[in-house]
């Protein structure tokens, strides 16, 4: 499993999303599990979002986000939102811009490989490293070794 963490807070995202209709992606396991997405944390980011004035256009919190045909399902071919807002690891999200074509906003910030301990608590086993390196037409992706 990935294991993630909260980064940015929504009060720190909802400016930069005004003026835009965002649908919220979640994972309903690994992001689930670390505390930072799944079905409730998208209706409380959803409850949060509209309350400082941002239009929500959807959500959805699908298995798995790292699936791309879970992110084609969902988020393929809609042009009802102009962003994402993405609480799952940066694969998911990563799956969210591939399927959608739209920004992703994600404020969660993935620690790397891990497995969920029998008393439900996330251990971190190999720590994420991010290197930028040009992949067909992208002219950025993350790696992780």
């Amino acid at each position: 499993m990935m294991v993630m963490a909260p980064g940015e807070g929504y009060g720190d995202i909802q400016e930069g999303l005004r003026g835009k209709r965002v649908f919220v992606w979640t994972c309903n396991t690994c992001a689930r599990l670390c505390g930072v997405g799944g079905r409730e944390k998208a209706e409380e980011a959803v409850r949060l979002l509209e309350s400082g004035g941002v239009e929500v256009a959807g959500s959805a919190a699908v298995p798995a986000a790292c699936f791309m045909s879970n992110a084609r399902d969902r988020l393929g071919g809609s042009e009802g939102f102009d962003v994402v807002l993405a609480l799952c690891c940066d694969i998911g999200a990563g799956c969210a811009r591939e399927a959608s074509g739209k920004p992703v906003v994600n404020p969660v910030e993935t620690l790397g490989v891990g497995f969920l301990g029998e008393d439900g608590v996330p251990r971190l086993l190999r720590r994420s490293v991010r290197r930028m390196y040009k992949i067909g037409s992208y002219s950025t992706a993350r790696r992780y070794t």
